[in-house]
């Protein structure tokens, strides 16, 4: 159902354009809820009521279905990696300098990133820094919780969209949740700043989520997505083959989501120690609870729940799973779960949801995509090829999932992308699933899933000195696996470098073409080293440009350091 939103800033650039042309109208898309169309609303009543506010939310959802989003995804998450070829690795094209690090700050590519990112950080604004506005009608908890659900889903939309920021850029201005003429610029904050508004939005939205939606609300993101996230965060932050808090808070965290360990809500948001200021002033748990949409304990009556610090967080471990089933505990093949008879299966942690119109529309005008139709057309911009495939998957089972020539896929389907381009079939549309009008597919894409969930835990199970836990956990998602054709080949225990390698092995074959690869190498710290091999095998030496210390972020957009005035302040080496 078709939505009008107003909208105003989406970083430096477009606050100070908008503050001269006014605001402008976005049409946008919503999968949750079927509401009328909102008039003229003014700031004082438009966030009034629930279903308003979830209007708002919808348009955040709608950010992650742009063309915009996702183009700018697979560019910086996966052609600059080492897994992929790409149509346009020529020095004359913007995205050929992206993809040999020869770019510059004007790069349009790079801004794209930041805007798009930005513009979701703004709408998740709206609808966080509004929520109070919001009246029930009366004291039924359920009225509550919905509210409380909104937000929540907000605040991880917002860590969403700062972390593949921060990923991007390092430190990155920090935008005020409600916009004036006084705060149109806005200096960087560290990435240590960032990363702590990050966690502090994700703890938060995990104890006030569900564990995860279901049914009519599939696609919704519940406490698992949004603990799943945190712990990826916590990864990022954390260097391996380093002492560091993060990696133990992670193991934390894996245990909660993949063994089911006790934790409290006030595990979850570390209280009181985040909610005390530099004077030693702590925010009363009650303050937090109210801020929270928790329903406030003088109004609760016998039967609502009041939720204290102590209280359990939500049970995750029963809500994913490594085996291969659908929605309906229907078992289902390895590349299924990438299909529309795998949408909201066991192990899909939150993904996009797309859906087609049928009517002819395409682009951002509607709820489909174009972009899976585009990576299986002659005109595809990125592939593999054998020598690629054979290096990532030697023997494994998931090749053969997981990648398909152009006259050999599962449907006996030609994709025509070309002889020798090898398509991922994790992109791939079977032609039963096809839309009526090209760019218009309802193929939904997975941006997090279980297998990752159990591969981080590993990661810091044995970055923390636990190694056969960290075998454990590693080879469990390999013994589903090898349920493929019933193999028996494990991960063997060994030194704690050993076991790491299998580690980011397994972590290569499981999350192939994702759209991950290049951000994964570089917080690994082995980009230079993973480029350069890339690079010796490439006629055209791709990869070979990179600069440890440098290019494991990429430049502050030109643009936004100019109309700040050199508040915002560029990453060093540009």
């Amino acid at each position: 159902m078709k939505k009008t939103y107003i909208f105003k800033s989406l970083s430096v650039a477009a606050v100070m354009a908008a503050a001269v042309a006014g605001s402008a109208v976005l049409t946008g898309c919503n999968d949750f809820l079927d509401q009328e169309v909102l008039g003229n609303s003014t700031d004082a009543n438009y966030y009034d009521t629930r279903y308003k506010l979830q209007s708002a939310l919808n348009a955040t959802y709608d950010i992650l279905q742009t063309d915009a989003f996702n183009n700018s995804d697979w560019r910086f998450g996966e052609a600059l990696g080492d897994n992929v070829i790409g149509a346009d690795e020529g020095l004359a094209s913007h995205m050929g300098q992206l993809v040999h690090f020869r770019f510059n700050t004007s790069n349009p590519l790079i801004l794209d990133r930041w805007k798009i990112n930005y513009k979701g950080i703004h709408r998740a604004n709206q609808v966080i820094a509004n929520a109070h506005r919001v009246v029930i009608s009366s004291n039924d908890y359920a009225r509550y919780r919905e509210v409380r659900e909104i937000l929540a889903q907000a605040k991880f939309l917002r860590a969403f969209f700062y972390f593949n920021l921060v990923k991007t850029f390092g430190g990155v201005p920090i935008r005020p949740e409600i916009e004036t003429v006084d705060n149109l610029v806005i200096p960087r904050s560290t990435r240590e700043e960032c990363y702590a508004y990050i966690e502090k939005d994700l703890r938060e939205a995990v104890i006030m989520l569900p564990n995860r939606f279901t049914g009519s609300d599939s696609g919704k993101a519940g406490a698992g997505s949004a603990a799943a996230l945190l712990m990826k965060v916590l990864m990022y932050q954390a260097v391996p083959g380093e002492f560091s808090e993060k990696w133990e808070q992670l193991a934390e965290m894996g245990g909660y989501f993949v063994k089911g360990n006790s934790f409290t809500l006030g595990q979850m948001l570390d209280y009181p120690a985040r909610y005390t200021d530099a004077e030693g002033n702590t925010e009363e748990w009650e303050s937090i609870r109210k801020r929270l949409w928790f329903k406030p304990q003088e109004l609760n009556s016998k039967s609502d729940p009041y939720e204290g610090p102590d209280t359990e967080c939500p049970k995750l471990s029963n809500a994913y799973s490594l085996e291969y089933r659908d929605s309906y505990n229907t078992a289902i093949t390895y590349d299924q779960q990438f299909y529309s008879h795998g949408e909201f299966c066991s192990a899909s942690v939150f993904e996009i949801v797309f859906k087609e119109s049928g009517d002819g529309t395409t682009g951002d005008t509607n709820e489909g995509t174009g972009i899976y139709s585009d990576f299986q057309s002659v005109e595809s911009q990125i592939w593999a090829d054998s020598d690629i495939t054979q290096k990532l998957f030697e023997s494994d089972i998931r090749k053969n999932f997981t990648i398909g020539h152009h006259e050999t896929l599962p449907d006996l389907d030609n994709t025509e992308i070309g002889s020798g381009r090898i398509l991922s079939l994790k992109w791939y549309i079977p032609r039963k699933d096809r839309p009526v009008y090209k760019g218009d597919s309802d193929k939904n894409r997975r941006l997090i899933r279980y297998p990752e969930v159990v591969l981080m835990y590993a990661e810091a199970l044995n970055e923390c000195g636990h190694g056969a836990e960290a075998l454990e956990q590693i080879n469990s998602n390999k013994a589903v696996v090898n349920k493929i054709n019933n193999g028996t080949t494990l991960y063997v225990g060994g030194g704690y470098g050993y076991l790491r390698n299998q580690i980011w092995t397994e972590r290569e074959r499981e999350l192939a073409f994702e759209w991950d690869r290049f951000f994964d190498i570089v917080r690994q710290g082995r980009a230079k080293e993973c480029l350069k091999t890339f690079a010796e095998n490439r006629s055209n030496k791709r990869g070979l440009y990179f600069r440890e210390g440098i290019n494991e972020v990429f430049p502050i957009p030109q643009t936004e350091i100019d109309v700040s005035n050199g508040v915002v302040t560029q990453n060093p080496g540009y």
